[in-house]
């Protein structure tokens, strides 16, 4: 899914070619996390993301000896404009917030939602790849 719209404070100059940085990476690392996910044996298939989305109630907690539900991972061009809009928020509100938090999430939710005929794409949908994008910090 490819999309033109962005934020009304984006700017290509700016985020554009930040973005055209970072992005191979991020597609890197995207396809290691498609193969590091794996099932069989003992795998409880279970991430830091997994905890913290169970500590929160926000993710079922299944029986200790049960793996967590398989990962239904899509394709790159589903997450990378998500991925786009999360790590050039940063640039945006990076200084104001430094670590995500609910009024950045009332930020990019409503400035996402602006653009929802564009996008396509309900913010519950895209949350998690937007916040991955706003809390990655590439290597330099």
């Amino acid at each position: 899914m490819q999309t033109s719209w962005h934020p009304n404070w984006w700017s290509d100059e700016v985020h554009g070619i930040e973005w055209s940085r970072v992005r191979e990476a991020l597609r890197r690392d995207w396809e290691q996390t498609k193969k590091d996910l794996h099932v069989g044996g003992h795998e409880l298939n279970q991430s830091i993301g997994d905890t913290t989305r169970q500590v929160a109630g926000e993710e079922a907690l299944p029986p200790l000896d049960r793996a967590n539900p398989p990962k239904v991972i899509g394709q790159w061009d589903e997450i990378e404009f998500p991925l786009a809009y999360g790590y050039s928020a940063r640039a945006k509100y990076g200084a104001k917030h430094p670590a995500w938090n609910d009024g950045l999430e009332v930020s990019l939710r409503s400035d996402w939602e602006t653009g929802r005929d564009q996008t396509r794409r309900e913010w519950n949908d895209v949350k998690r790849w937007v916040r991955h994008g706003y809390e990655y910090t590439p290597n330099h």
